[in-house]
C-alpha cells in the first residue's frame, strides 16, 4: 500500500489509495530525518514500487533540518523505501533502500544516519509522554547519530534549575527516554550541552531559550523534543562537523 504524502499525524479523514477507510488501529506516525553527512538534500520514493529505477520526484529531506512535512501518515505493514542523493539524474540508483514494517497506533522516527560510503539507518519506536497542566514539564530525549564518535555525557543545566539533569554512556544509534525538565516560571534559559565521555571535551551544545516563559504560546512546556547529536568526529569547520538538531515530537 503506498504512503500517504500527509504531514498531519494520524489524519484519519484522508482517503488512501487501496480505499480503506483509515482508524487508530492500521494507521501510524512516521517522522523521517536526514542525518547522513554529506547528503545536504535527499529525495525519498516512498511509493513502494521498484527502487531500482532513477525517479523524478520524492519527499524532500534536508540534512540536518527538522521538516513537519516530513511527519506522514502511514498505513499499518509493510513499506518499502528509497533514498536518492539530489539532483537526480537519469540512470541513477538509490543511494540507499529500506523497509519498514510499522504496526498501527505507532509512533515511529526513522533516522538516516551512517557515512556517505556506509549509510544505515535506525528506528525508534517511542510514544512521548502526557503532560498535563500542574507538570510545568518539558520532555527531552537525547541520541547519539554520530558515526564514529564515543560514548557521551550529556548535561543539561541553567537558570532555575534546582538540580542538573545528566544522561550518561549514550553511545552511538542510541537513545534515552524523555528525560522530564523542568519549565516553572522559575526556569530561564537552559543549555544542553554534549561532552565527551572519555575525555571530557565539549563536542556540542544546544540552547534552549526562555524555557519557563510566561506565554500561553510557550514552545517547550508540555511539549517533547528530540535533540540529536549529528555530524562526524574530526570535521570541525566543514558542513559534516558535529552539531545537534532539534526534533519536535508532540
Amino acid at each position: 500500500m503506498s504512503l500517504l504524502f500527509i504531514s498531519a499525524c494520524l489524519c484519519l479523514s484522508v482517503a488512501v489509495s487501496c480505499k480503506k477507510e483509515l482508524s487508530p488501529e492500521n494507521v501510524t506516525s512516521l517522522t523521517i530525518i536526514n542525518a547522513l553527512p554529506g547528503n545536504r538534500f535527499m529525495l525519498a520514493d516512498l511509493s513502494g514500487k521498484s527502487t531500482d529505477e532513477s525517479i523524478t520526484g520524492g519527499l524532500a529531506l534536508y540534512y540536518g533540518v527538522y521538516d513537519p512535512n516530513t511527519r506522514l501518515s502511514v498505513t499499518a505493514g509493510e513499506q518499502p523505501m528509497a533514498f536518492y542523493k539530489s539532483p537526480v539524474l537519469t540512470g541513477d540508483k538509490p543511494l540507499y533502500q529500506l523497509s519498514l514494517n510499522p504496526k498501527g497506533g505507532e509512533i515511529t522516527t526513522l533516522f538516516l544516519t551512517g557515512t556517505q560510503s556506509h549509510p544505515e539507518h535506525f528506528v525508534v519506536n517511542d510514544k512521548p509522554p502526557f503532560y498535563s497542566v500542574k507538570d510545568s514539564l518539558v520532555g527531552l530525549r537525547l541520541i547519539n547519530l554520530s558515526a564514529g564518535s564515543g560514548p557521551l555525557q550529556v548535561k543539561i543545566s541553567g537558570q532555575g534549575l534546582n538540580t542538573v539533569v545528566m544522561s550518561n554512556n549514550l553511545a552511538y544509534k542510541s537513545f534515552t527516554t524523555y528525560l522530564p525538565v523542568a519549565a516553572t516560571s522559575k526556569v530561564g534559559d537552559l543549555l544542553v550541552e554534549f561532552f565527551d565521555q572519555a575525555t571530557g571535551d565539549l563536542v556540542a551544545s544546544y540552547p534552549l531559550p526562555g524555557v519557563g516563559a510566561v506565554l500561553t504560546d510557550n514552545p517547550w512546556r508540555y511539549h517533547n523534543y528530540t535533540l540529536a547529536l549529528i555530524g562526524l568526529p574530526n570535521a570541525a569547520g566543514t558542513a559534516d562537523a558535529q552539531g545537534v538538531l532539534k526534533i519536535y515530537d508532540f
